[in-house]
């Protein structure tokens, strides 16, 4: 059974994405996933680095667990001899909460309650950024595209200077000050920027064709399809940007997109999401797709689908990007896929664990759900008898908890070897902590004895 059946892809660059702020594969794991990628016919990878880069400017920034400068070296080597392109991630506006949390580099902050946005105004957040860029560049010189986030800005223009600035001139010409230095800095090394673009749907034409020529914009939406409008991604825009003459790329999500706190992601929205924007990659001519995979939706959230559990969404973003279309026998395809690269078994194993943790825990959610409507009915309704009913319910739920922290202590072994160690405990005891601190949190109110 043939999987990838089209003479020539259907869209010229197919990348995936490796978010390394969360579940990190070891070493070993990455260069054999760099094969794994390989084998599914993908020819570039965005790496999102953030601490797991060896960063030289300043070794704080660093985790514990982080890849050395020979590794990444040999990585973008293994990734040459396949023609796999490296296009590094560096965030240089919002979402840097791993870099503005340390205190050498609070002042940068726009908002000093967040550390997520730099200031565009302040001079040393365009020196931040163009540090990491160096970094990046000196251990992998031969990148001829590279990533600057731009997203989710979420304090960007809200300090008072930053106020002031937009009622003289507005919002986009904020935005070119702060980036255009290293749109420039870029364009001298010969490498093309690329920049997501919801900061920038509501720009005027002038302005997006200002950022268009020095930058590609990476339109991103992982829920639905362009023309469902459920997202941002929705038609109009990639019409206004299209018709501006703007260079586009598409980005759908083959993980961490169905909710920040899931095991697994929903496998019919993950479809539904690829082959739609496979159908819109030929009229507005994409330049590129890349089938993100989210291990947290920011740095200071809880990490959540690793990538060897989510294999099977990112081989149907493959097959759908190669063949330009979902097969009829889609599922088998994706299985034979899989099996060819050799992580079937140990894909289907870790699915098959989270299936059930998914399972159990959302059941226990609901259980306490009740638990706490219960009490809350006994306290505007006082005159029902209330301590049977009470105790039925506690031992429902206390016994869901119970399970699902002996569930728990069987993922360590399943992620051995897969993810960095350090990265792992917190991982498989989030879910059974959140769950045990509520139980003891209505345990103490319904004055329950063990």
């Amino acid at each position: 059974m043939p999987v990838f059946t089209a003479q020539s892809p259907a869209i010229e660059r197919r990348a995936v994405h490796l978010d390394l702020k969360g579940l990190p594969p070891t070493f070993e794991r990455l260069m054999a996933l760099v094969e794994v990628f390989d084998q599914m016919r993908f020819n570039s990878v965005v790496v999102e680095w953030e601490d797991m880069f060896p960063w030289s400017f300043d070794p704080k920034l660093r985790n514990a667990s982080h890849y050395t400068a020979k590794q990444v070296k040999q990585f973008a080597k293994r990734c040459a001899e396949l023609d796999i392109e490296i296009i590094p991630l560096i965030q240089c506006l919002g979402h840097l909460e791993f870099v503005l949390q340390h205190e050498p580099y609070q002042h940068l902050a726009e908002c000093p309650e967040y550390a997520d946005t730099l200031n565009p105004l302040h001079e040393g957040s365009v020196k931040l950024v163009l540090q990491m860029v160096d970094d990046v560049l000196e251990l992998l010189p031969d990148v001829t595209h590279f990533h600057l986030g731009g997203d989710e800005a979420w304090s960007f223009g809200t300090s008072p200077a930053s106020q002031s600035f937009i009622a003289e001139h507005d919002k986009p010409t904020l935005f070119l000050k702060h980036v255009q230095p290293i749109l420039d800095s870029l364009r001298l090394r010969k490498v093309r920027p690329l920049i997501w673009h919801d900061m920038m749907m509501n720009w005027p034409v002038s302005a997006l064709q200002q950022i268009g020529k020095d930058a590609d914009l990476v339109v991103w939406g992982y829920r639905g399809t362009p023309a469902m409008a459920t997202h941002h991604h929705k038609l109009e825009v990639l019409d206004r940007l299209h018709e501006a003459g703007i260079p586009i790329w598409g980005a759908s999500a083959y993980k961490g997109a169905d909710g920040p706190f899931r095991d697994l992601p929903n496998k019919e929205a993950r479809l539904l999401n690829h082959t739609g924007w496979m159908d819109v990659a030929a009229p507005y001519e994409l330049k590129g797709l890349i089938a993100t995979g989210w291990s947290r939706y920011a740095s200071g959230r809880v990490q959540g689908e690793s990538i060897d559990a989510c294999l099977v969404e990112l081989a149907m973003a493959s097959i759908t990007f190669y063949n330009g279309h979902w097969p009829n026998n889609g599922w088998q395809v994706c299985d034979q896929l899989l099996k060819e690269t050799g992580a079937y078994e140990c894909s289907s194993r870790l699915r098959e664990h989270f299936s059930k943790a998914d399972a159990l825990r959302e059941e226990a959610w609901q259980a306490a759900r009740q638990l706490k409507e219960q009490l809350a009915g006994m306290q505007v309704d006082p005159g029902q008898p209330s301590a049977g009913t009470n105790r039925i319910l506690w031992d429902f739920f206390q016994d869901l908890v119970q399970r699902i922290e002996e569930q728990s202590k069987l993922l360590p072994a399943l992620l051995k070897g897969l993810v960095c160690e350090p990265f792992i405990e917190p991982y498989y005891r989030t879910w059974a902590t959140a769950l045990r601190t509520e139980a003891d949190t209505i345990k103490a109110r319904l004055k329950i004895k063990d």
